[in-house]
């Protein structure tokens, strides 16, 4: 029924405003093509810095395609948008966003062991083609130098790292069996749905930020040795 709703009224309806932890995370779901690509472009205009990166994950086969960035999270229904807009390709501005070299995605594990080729099927037999997917346990391993988070869970990693991310609890009776089969998700279920690439993102950016100011540390004391040795 979202395609008889005006797309304004579609925009204000797709967003969430949800607190998770200490912060507030801006999440759009959305079904339709056009919230999806305009959603996209805001997110790629949070990606200002150097080595951007992005967290994503997929929920069932291309059910739920999400991204985060920041304070941003955008969950596409993938398989369900397909099928709305009788779109028989990917969207354009989608498949650049994912094939766009220039940024590193961050997913779970589960995400980058489907295949040694960096690409997610839909259940209509889309391809979507990654340039470049990392899993978040090799990061946490290879920056904190600790073979033993290689194998470690989502959970063990925040703990390692220092991030207090509960997982949501949802009942049984509440939980969707179907992802694609409804417009409509509550509150509860977009939390579930999007704890996964919002703790690979924090993680991520935990991690970053203090391997990057852990260089620039290191450069400002060399150049102070330097510049205290000249006559």
């Amino acid at each position: 029924m979202s395609e008889l709703l005006p797309l304004s009224w579609l925009v204000k309806a797709s967003t969430y405003n949800l607190k998770i932890g200490e912060g507030t995370v801006i999440t759009t779901v959305t079904d339709r093509e056009a919230i999806a690509i305009s959603s996209i472009s805001a997110l790629r205009s949070e990606l200002k810095t150097p080595d951007p990166f992005v967290g994503i994950d997929v929920v069932n086969n291309g059910d739920l395609l999400l991204f985060h960035v920041k304070n941003r999270c955008l969950i596409i229904q993938f398989n369900r948008m397909m099928l709305l807009d009788c779109l028989t390709d990917i969207p354009s501005p989608l498949s650049e966003f994912l094939g766009d070299k220039s940024i590193t995605f961050i997913g779970p594990k589960k995400l980058c062991q489907n295949s040694t080729e960096s690409y997610i099927s839909g259940s209509s037999g889309q391809k979507l083609v990654l340039n470049r997917i990392v899993d978040v346990g090799y990061l946490t391993g290879k920056l904190c130098k600790k073979p033993d988070l290689l194998s470690s869970t989502l959970e063990e990693l925040l703990g390692r790292v220092g991030i207090d991310i509960k997982k949501p609890v949802i009942s049984e009776d509440s939980m969707r069996p179907d992802w694609q089969s409804s417009s409509v998700l509550s509150e509860e279920e977009v939390k579930y749905a999007m704890y996964e690439v919002h703790s690979c993102y924090q993680i991520a950016s935990k991690l970053i930020t203090n391997a990057t100011s852990a260089t620039a540390s290191s450069s400002s004391g060399t150049r102070a040795f330097v510049f205290g040795s000249l006559p």
